[in-house]
């Protein structure tokens, strides 16, 4: 079974969101891989790529970079703003949980609020697949919803930190969505090395916090 929710499908219709990049990840990339003497030489995957935000930087940034997601509208898309700027990524329409590509390809993986979407058991399927295929040393960079922000409980509960049918804030409407504890997210990317930061910021006056998970990870 897979883990992509079709839901996906009527969001990426009705809405046009989440086409540039968070400051986080720009950072993470510039410190980590931007004195590559070959930046092509350098791969990426963008795990659950929705609208391109890491696609289309790390295309423009010059380096190589595989982008997958569930739907096929959102690729095509996808496709037509890259070819618009003359520029080039591998995309893919497929299931994060059955990767399409070999053992040891990939530098980096990266995640834009993919993985909060999964059930705990679906997101340790996904890591365990994204860590068989990058290379010995390579990184994952996940931006991932904490436990406390706006939607956490307002649901029902289908599991471990994760809840469905939220009515109100940004995962309205938008299927599961899972909002880890520290200890979560320590047993879920247990495999990697880990650095965790927080991202918290307050939306419509102070009413509602948005609290993400910066997880830096890296292959030993």
């Amino acid at each position: 079974m897979g883990a992509w929710d079709p839901v996906w499908d009527d969001i990426f219709a009705a809405r046009q969101w989440g086409k540039y990049p968070k400051e986080e990840l720009i950072r993470f990339v510039a410190r980590n891989y931007y004195a590559a003497p070959d930046r092509q030489a350098v791969r990426f995957l963008d795990l659950g790529c929705g609208f391109g935000a890491a696609t289309w930087f790390l295309a423009r940034e010059g380096f190589s970079v595989e982008g997958i997601d569930g739907s096929e509208l959102i690729i095509a898309r996808l496709r037509e703003r890259l070819a618009a700027e003359g520029l080039t990524a591998g995309l893919v329409a497929g299931d994060a949980i059955d990767l399409p590509y070999p053992p040891a390809h990939f530098d980096c993986m990266i995640d834009l609020a993919c993985l909060q979407h999964n059930s705990p058991d679906d997101t340790r399927r996904i890591l365990d697949g994204v860590f068989d295929r990058l290379k010995p040393g390579g990184r994952l960079f996940s931006f991932t919803a904490a436990a406390g922000s706006w939607g956490d409980g307002l649901g029902a509960q289908v599991g471990p930190c994760t809840f469905t049918g939220i009515t109100e804030g940004p995962f309205a409407n938008a299927g599961l969505a899972r909002f880890s504890d520290e200890a979560q997210i320590r047993d879920l990317y247990g495999r990697f090395e880990l650095q965790l930061d927080l991202s918290e910021l307050t939306v419509a006056g102070r009413a509602h916090r948005l609290s993400n998970w910066i997880v830096e990870g890296r292959k030993p």
